[in-house]
C-alpha cells in the first residue's frame, strides 16, 4: 500500500466541529462592482485572491520593514505565474504531493459537490495524459511567515491553518486568517503548498524555511470514519502531529514540486512562495484585478511595490492602471488628495477633514470631475447606458482600496479618493467585516467599538457631503435677471398695453382626472443628515370616467428634487416599492404603468437617499392617463 502524504483531520466530539472549507467565511460575499465598475469586471475568485493575498504579503513587508528602518529597502514584489507540467513531470509532482491520494477520497464520496468541488477536474482526469495546471505566487522582500510553531506565534499556521486569528499589529491591512479563502477558492481541487524564508529568530533557533500543505474540503466520511476535510502535507512529529518540512528538508521538496529555493542569506529571498494547484484563475483577470485594487500602490514610487502577472504561455504583463480609462480619474483624485494644490482648477477640489473625536483630521478627500464626459453622461457622446453614479476610493495605509463607495446617483458625478490619515489607519481598519472591503458604522452585537463606528460613520458623511457640494457647484448656474423671459408675465403686460380690450376669453380650465395625495415626512438619520419617507396616494377624481371593469392605463412618476435659487436643481436617488400590478417603463427613471380601477386607490411607498440638511427638497408625483398624453396631473409636497 501506497504511504500517505496527506494526514486527514478526523472529526473528534471531544474538541471543536470545524469543517476544513473555510472558504465558506466568503459564501454569498459578491465583490462589489457599482457604477462604471459593473462593465466587464475580473472574475469573482481572482479579485479575492489579489485582494487578500497580496494584502496579507504587503503586510509582512511592510512589517518588516519597520523592524530594521535603517536597512536599505528592498524592493517588494509578487509574482503570479501560471504554469502547466506535463509528461515524466507532472507525474513526478503528482507522486511528490500525493495527489492520487486526493483524487481517490475524492471518488469515494457520493457527492463531490458536497466537498466543495466540481464536477470535473484534475483528480478526475487523473489517469489521462492532461497537462496540470499550476498557479505560483511568489513574493520577494515580504519577510517570510517566521515564528516557532507552537501556539499561534507561527504566521505560517496563521495562514494556512486557522480561521479568525489577527495578530494584534497596527498598520495591518487584512488578516492572516481569512486571506486563505482566496487561495482555497484559486484553486480547483482546494489544494496550496506555502514554501517560506525567513531570518533566524531568537524565538525560533535554528530555523529559517519551512514547507507545509493543505487541503481546504468539507466534512466527508471515509471507509465508516468521520472526517473534517482538513488536510496536511508536511513531515511526522515525534509527538505524531504533521508540522511543516523544515530548512533543508522544505528546500528538497520545494526543488521535488517545481519551487525555486530561496535563501535566508538574500534580503529579496526573504518572503513567500504558495502553489495552487489547478488554478481558477486566469492571467487578464489578475492583472484587471490588481489594477483595480492596488493602483494606489502602484503609482507611489516611494513604496516599491510591484506586482507581476506571467501567463501560461510565458508573456509577462504589467498592470498599468493609468492606462485604465475607469481609474484615471480616481488616480488623479488621489493626486489632489496627497499633493498640495498651487492652482485653483474649476475641476477638481481638495478637502481636509476637520477633527472627528480623537482625531485632529482623520484624513482628505481629492475629487474630480469632467464636463463634457462622465460627469454628465447624457450630454456626452459614446454613452454605454452604465449605471452612473458619483464613486469615492476608500484608501488607508497599505495603500489598496477598500471599497468603491457610492456617494450619490444623481449628476453631475464625481469621482474622488479618500486617503486616511496614518492616525486614524487602524481605527478604520477595525471596523472592516472580513471581507475588508468596507468600513462599518455601527457597533451592533459589539464587534465593532463605538468609537472606531462613530469614526467611520463620521468619515464617511462628511465623504458624501463634501461630494454633494461639489455637484451642487457642478451644476450650470441659472441665467441673470435680465437675461431671464417669464411667458407669461409677458402675455399679461401685452393684454395690459393694448388697453385690455374684450380680446380672446380665456382657456377653459383643465378637469383633474387624478386625485394626489403625496404624503411624506423628513426623518432625520444617526448621523444627522435628512432623508424623505413616506406613501403616495393616487385614485381617480370625480370629473374621469375610467373603464368601470378593467379601468384604465396610467403612468406614475415619483421623484425628489433639490431647490436651488428658488429653482428646481438635481434629483436625489429614491428607493420605490410599487403596487402591485404597476411594473417600471423602460428608459423612464421612476416611472411605473398599470391599471387603475374607478372606486380605488394605489399606493406608491418611497424613501429618498439620506442628503446634508442644508439643502430643501420637494417630492412631485405626476400621474398621467396613457391614453390621452395631455390629460395629466402633477402633486407637490414641499418639506
Amino acid at each position: 500500500m501506497t504511504e500517505s502524504k496527506w494526514s486527514w483531520q478526523r472529526i473528534d466530539p471531544a474538541g471543536m466541529g470545524v469543517s476544513g472549507d473555510l472558504s465558506k467565511v466568503f459564501k454569498h460575499e459578491p465583490v462589489k462592482a457599482p457604477g462604471v465598475f459593473s462593465v466587464d469586471p475580473p472574475d469573482p475568485a481572482a479579485a479575492l485572491l489579489v485582494r487578500e493575498v497580496v494584502q496579507n504579503s504587503w503586510d509582512a513587508a511592510l512589517e518588516s520593514r519597520r523592524s530594521a528602518p535603517t536597512e536599505p529597502i528592498t524592493p517588494f514584489e509578487v509574482r503570479f505565474r501560471l504554469r502547466s507540467v506535463s509528461g515524466d513531470r507532472r507525474d513526478a509532482l503528482v507522486e511528490h504531493l500525493g495527489i492520487q491520494e486526493l483524487a481517490t477520497r475524492a471518488a469515494a464520496v457520493d457527492n463531490r459537490r458536497s466537498l466543495g468541488l466540481s464536477e470535473i477536474d484534475c483528480l478526475v482526469n487523473l489517469d489521462e495524459d492532461d497537462d496540470l495546471r499550476l498557479l505560483e505566487i511568489s513574493e520577494q522582500a515580504a519577510g517570510g511567515m517566521h515564528g516557532p510553531w507552537t501556539g499561534d506565534d507561527s504566521k505560517l499556521f496563521l495562514a494556512l491553518c486557522s480561521v479568525g486569528i489577527t495578530p494584534d499589529e497596527p498598520g495591518r491591512g487584512g488578516s492572516y486568517g481569512y486571506g486563505k479563502a482566496g487561495l482555497i477558492r484559486g484553486s480547483a481541487i482546494r489544494s496550496v503548498v506555502a514554501y517560506t524564508c525567513f531570518r533566524e529568530r531568537s524565538d525560533d533557533p535554528g530555523v529559517t524555511r519551512r514547507l507545509l500543505g493543505m487541503t481546504y474540503w468539507d466534512r466527508y466520511k471515509f471507509d465508516g470514519v468521520s472526517y473534517t476535510g482538513s488536510a496536511r502535507f508536511g513531515s511526522d512529529a515525534p509527538t505524531g502531529e504533521i508540522v511543516p518540512f523544515c530548512n533543508d528538508v522544505a528546500d528538497e521538496m520545494a526543488s521535488r514540486l517545481g519551487i525555486a529555493v530561496r535563501d535566508p542569506a538574500i534580503p529579496a529571498d526573504l518572503g513567500t512562495t504558495i502553489l495552487v494547484v489547478e488554478p481558477t484563475v486566469k492571467a487578464a483577470d489578475l492583472v484587471a484585478a490588481t489594477e483595480r485594487y492596488w493602483w494606489p500602490a502602484l503609482q507611489e514610487p516611494s513604496l516599491h511595490f510591484d506586482v507581476v502577472v506571467v501567463d501560461e504561455s510565458g508573456d509577462v504583463h504589467y498592470p498599468k492602471p493609468k492606462s485604465n480609462a475607469v481609474l484615471r480619474p480616481f488616480i488623479s483624485a488621489y493626486d489632489v488628495a496627497t499633493t498640495p494644490q498651487d492652482n485653483r482648477r474649476p475641476n477638481v477640489r481638495r478637502r481636509t477633514l476637520q477633527r472627528s473625536g480623537a482625531f485632529a483630521t482623520p484624513g482628505t478627500l481629492g475629487m474630480v470631475a469632467e464636463s463634457p464626459g462622465w460627469s454628465n453622461p447624457e450630454y456626452s457622446e459614446g454613452d454605454t447606458g452604465v449605471d452612473h453614479r458619483s464613486l469615492v476610493a476608500l484608501v488607508r495605509t497599505p495603500r489598496m482600496v477598500v471599497e468603491y463607495y457610492d456617494a450619490g446617483r444623481t449628476a453631475p458625478y464625481v469621482r474622488g479618493t479618500f486617503v486616511a490619515d496614518d492616525s486614524a489607519n487602524e481605527s478604520l481598519r477595525l471596523t472592516e467585516p472580513k471581507g475588508h472591503d468596507a468600513w462599518q458604522t455601527e457597533s451592533a452585537a459589539g464587534d465593532v467599538r463605538d468609537d472606531h463606528a462613530s469614526l467611520a460613520r463620521d468619515v464617511l458623511s462628511r465623504i458624501r457631503s463634501h461630494v454633494n457640494s461639489y455637484r451642487h457647484d457642478l451644476k450650470p448656474r441659472p441665467k441673470p435677471a435680465d437675461e431671464l423671459r417669464l411667458p407669461e408675465f409677458d402675455r399679461i403686460m401685452r393684454v395690459l398695453l393694448k388697453g385690455g380690450g374684450p380680446g380672446k376669453p380665456p382657456p377653459p380650465v383643465d378637469v383633474r382626472p387624478f386625485s394626489i395625495q403625496p404624503g411624506g415626512r423628513l426623518e432625520v438619520g444617526s448621523d444627522g443628515r435628512l432623508y424623505l419617507s413616506g406613501t403616495a396616494r393616487i385614485e381617480f377624481s370625480d370629473h374621469h370616467s375610467a373603464d368601470p371593469v378593467e379601468g384604465d392605463e396610467i403612468e406614475v412618476n415619483v421623484r425628489y428634487r433639490f431647490m436651488e435659487d428658488d429653482h428646481l436643481g438635481g434629483y436625489a436617488e429614491v428607493d420605490i416599492e410599487a403596487p402591485r400590478g404597476f411594473a417600471p417603463v423602460p428608459g423612464r427613471t421612476d416611472t411605473y404603468r398599470g391599471r387603475l380601477k374607478p372606486g380605488t386607490a394605489v399606493e406608491f411607498v418611497y424613501l429618498s437617499e439620506d442628503y446634508d440638511p442644508s439643502w430643501t427638497g420637494r417630492l412631485l408625483v405626476n400621474a398621467e392617463l396613457c391614453t390621452d398624453a395631455g390629460s395629466s396631473v402633477r402633486g407637490d409636497n414641499t418639506p
